[in-house]
């Protein structure tokens, strides 16, 4: 204590200045803070603003069986594309309701699908389709382009474009 007061009496012309700047810094510490602050939320309620809503994780897809575009009867009434479609109705009208609609593009992954398989026969459509499956979590989101991200839903929207060869 000696040596600050020391150091106040070598500088007479601080003191009136340096003891109002402590009062002042004494009287904020004291005086409450007045904020419209509002009041905690109960355990209840803060689970009850958590909770998701019922419908929110409803998605829908446009369901239907998947065809081709050939009118060539082997083609049409192949037992692969047949058997491929077959599975990827029960997917869509069975499985996929259950799940959780955490999708990060736009047209989800499955009907995604079937555009491609549709555009681009059964070979390069599931090929394709594996690129899409792949790019299809959390991480991809990083290295997306702003512009393809639809600012309503904030879902990234992709067409079968994106995979035609340019001659």
């Amino acid at each position: 204590m000696p040596r600050v007061h020391g150091l106040i009496s070598k500088f007479p012309r601080m003191q009136k200045p340096l003891i109002s700047f402590i009062l002042i810094c004494l009287s904020l510490m004291l005086v409450p803070c007045k904020t419209n602050a509002v009041p905690p939320l109960s355990d209840d309620e803060l689970l009850a603003a958590k909770m998701p809503d019922e419908q929110s994780h409803i998605h829908y897809h446009d369901v239907r069986f998947m065809r081709t575009r050939s009118r060539n009867v082997f083609i049409r009434y192949n037992p692969v594309s047949l058997s491929l479609g077959g599975l990827m109705y029960v997917y869509q009208r069975i499985i996929s309701p259950q799940l959780p609609s955490e999708c990060l593009y736009s047209p989800s992954c499955s009907a995604f699908s079937k555009d491609l398989i549709y555009d681009y026969g059964i070979v390069k459509g599931v090929f394709t389709t594996s690129d899409r499956l792949i790019r299809c979590n959390r991480l991809s989101a990083l290295d997306v382009h702003p512009l393809l991200v639809n600012e309503n839903t904030g879902k990234v929207v992709e067409s079968t474009e994106i995979y035609k060869l340019n001659p």
